[in-house]
C-alpha cells in the first residue's frame, strides 16, 4: 500500500485534527497489538471492546495516523487524527478507493449459502497457476474482512478473489460496490440465515446483490439450483453475460478412494481433467464453478488440472485425517442444512462404525425444529451407526433419529452443551467420525481434545 494521508482524508470525507507532515501509509490495521510501523489505525467498536480505547497504544506501536469517531483526542496523542462519523463506514470507503486505484486488476466475487469458501479457495489456487493472485483469507468476508482483504493488494497483483458473506439483505450490495467485481459467482441458495428473511426467495435476492457492483462483467451460476434459474434471478442478471454450470458438464467422475475423485469436465468445448482430493460429490459442483471462472479469465485446461494436483481444503472444511486409529472428518467450520446432509452422505460411505457428532445449526428462525428433525431422520436413513447431538436445537435431531432408526443396535446420545461431552468416552479404534456444527458451537474444541490426547 502507498496512500497519502491526504488521499485517506478524501476517500472517507474526514477532517484532520491538526497540521501534518505528508507521509505515505504502508498499510491499514484494526488491531493495535499487531499494527506495523507506518500503518493507518482504524478503531472499530465491537460488542466487548472499543478500538478507540487503544489509539494511543497503536501510536506507540508505530501507527502514523488514526481515524476516530470521538470528538476529543487523548491528551498524550502525538499522531494526527482523522475525524469521521463512522470508522466502520470509513474503512469501507477507503477500501473502495484503494480498489479503484488498481483499475487493471480483475476481481472475482463469490457468494452462496454453501460452498463459497471452498469455491474461492479452488479458484485462487487455479488462478495462481497463471496470475499473481490474492484472495480472501479465512472468513474475512464481511464489511470489515473484505476491506482488509483489499488492503493486502500490491501494485503488481493481477487477480483478486473475494468471498462475500451476509446475514441480512443489503450487506452483499455494500461489499459488491466496494469490490467492483468483473466476475460474480453464486454457488447455491439454501436456508442459511433464513431467520432474517421471509423465505428462500428473500435469500436469493440478497445473494443476487453481488451483481450490484459488477462492472459489465460475467455472472456464473449453479444451473442445477432452481432458484438460480428462476425468473427472479433472470431479471436481475439480464444485462450481464451468463454462464450456468450443471451436472451435464460433468462428463465422468470416478471415486478413486474415500478422499479422492477423478473427474472430467466439459466446459466451453474444453475437456478438463482433475483429481479432486476432497470427499463429497457436491464438491465437484464447486470445482465446476471455479473452472468456469478460470476459463473465462484465460487459464488453460492444463493449468487447471495442475492446480488440483496440490489443492487441499482449508481446515474445518471436510478435511480428513487419521488420529488414534480413527478416521476423522473435520467439517467444524460452519453448518447449514444442505452442507450437513452432504457431510452425512460422505460419512456413510466410510468403513467401520460411522459416528456423527453434530451440533446446532444457527439462524434458522422458525424453521429450526423442522430442519433439525429432517437432518436427524436423514442421518438414520443414510445409515449413521451412532449419532451424538450437542446443543439446544440438536435435541430435535436426536429425537428424529430415534424415530427413524430401524436397527435397534443404532446408538443415539444427546448433550445439552459441549462442556458435558467427552469424546474419548464414546469413540473407539476403527471408527469414522464426522464433526459438524455451526461456528458458534465451537466444535474445534473437540478437535483440540483429539489432538492433545
Amino acid at each position: 500500500m502507498n496512500l497519502s494521508i491526504q488521499e485517506i482524508i478524501l476517500a472517507c470525507d474526514g477532517k484532520i485534527s491538526r497540521e501534518f507532515c505528508e507521509k505515505k501509509i504502508s498499510g491499514v490495521s484494526i488491531d493495535s497489538r499487531k499494527i506495523s510501523a507506518g500503518e493507518l489505525f482504524i478503531p472499530i467498536a465491537g460488542e466487548n471492546f472499543d478500538g478507540h480505547d487503544f489509539i494511543s497504544q497503536a501510536a506507540k506501536n508505530g501507527a502514523i495516523c488514526s481515524l476516530t469517531e470521538r470528538k476529543s483526542a487523548p491528551t498524550d496523542m502525538d499522531i494526527p487524527l482523522i475525524y469521521v462519523n463512522s470508522t466502520r463506514r470509513a474503512l469501507m470507503q477507503i477500501a473502495a478507493f484503494y480498489r479503484k486505484i488498481h483499475d487493471g486488476l480483475k476481481v472475482v466475487a463469490v457468494t452462496g449459502s454453501a460452498g463459497k469458501t471452498t469455491t474461492k479457495e479452488m479458484l485462487a489456487a487455479i488462478l495462481s497457476q497463471k496470475y499473481k493472485t490474492k484472495h480472501t483469507i479465512g472468513n474475512f468476508n464481511n464489511d470489515i474482512g473484505l476491506p482488509l482483504s483489499i488492503f493486502r493488494l500490491e501494485r503488481d497483483d493481477e487477480i483478486l478473489v473475494l468471498e462475500m458473506g451476509m446475514s441480512r439483505a443489503g450487506e452483499i450490495r455494500e461489499l459488491s460496490l466496494i469490490g467492483a467485481p468483473d466476475i460474480a459467482i453464486i454457488t447455491h441458495i439454501g436456508d442459511a440465515h433464513i431467520e432474517n428473511f421471509e423465505n428462500r426467495e428473500g435469500i436469493l435476492r440478497a445473494k443476487l446483490e453481488i451483481t450490484d457492483g459488477l462492472r459489465n462483467g460475467t455472472v456464473i451460476l449453479n444451473g442445477d439450483d432452481p432458484l438460480l434459474t428462476s425468473e427472479i434471478a433472470a431479471k436481475k442478471i439480464s444485462r450481464y453475460k451468463k454462464i450456468f454450470v450443471c451436472e451435464k458438464n460433468i462428463f465422468s467422475s470416478q471415486e478413486k478412494n474415500f478422499c479422492e475423485t477423478n473427474a472430467i469436465f466439459i466446459l466451453r468445448d474444453e475437456e478438463i481433467k482433475i483429481t479432486l482430493k476432497i470427499p463429497g460429490a457436491h464438491m465437484l459442483k464447486n470445482a465446476l464453478l471455479a473452472c468456469a471462472a478460470a476459463l473465462e479469465l484465460g487459464v488453460s485446461p492444463a493449468q487447471i488440472s495442475a492446480a488440483f494436483e496440490n489443492f487441499s481444503p482449508p481446515d474445518g472444511r471436510l478435511r480428513v485425517f487419521e488420529k488414534h486409529e480413527m478416521t476423522v472428518i473435520d467439517d467444524v467450520y460452519n453448518a447449514n442444512p444442505a452442507s450437513m446432509r452432504e457431510a452425512i452422505k460422505i460419512l456413510c460411505r466410510a468403513k467401520g462404525r460411522r459416528v456423527a457428532i453434530l451440533g446446532d445449526i444457527f439462524e434458522l428462525g422458525k424453521l429450526a425444529e423442522t430442519r433439525h428433525r429432517e437432518i436427524g431422520a436423514f442421518a438414520a436413513q443414510e445409515g449413521v451407526d451412532f449419532l451424538v447431538t450437542i446443543g439446544k436445537f440438536s435435541r430435535h435431531m436426536h429425537d428424529a433419529f430415534a424415530e427413524n432408526a430401524e436397527n435397534s443396535a443404532r446408538e443415539n446420545l444427546h448433550f445439552d452443551s459441549l462442556d458435558e461431552f467427552e469424546i474419548f468416552a464414546h469413540v473407539k479404534k476403527g471408527d469414522t467420525i464426522l464433526l459438524k456444527a455451526s461456528r458458534g458451537m465451537k466444535f474445534e474444541k473437540i478437535l483440540h481434545a483429539l489432538n492433545e490426547k
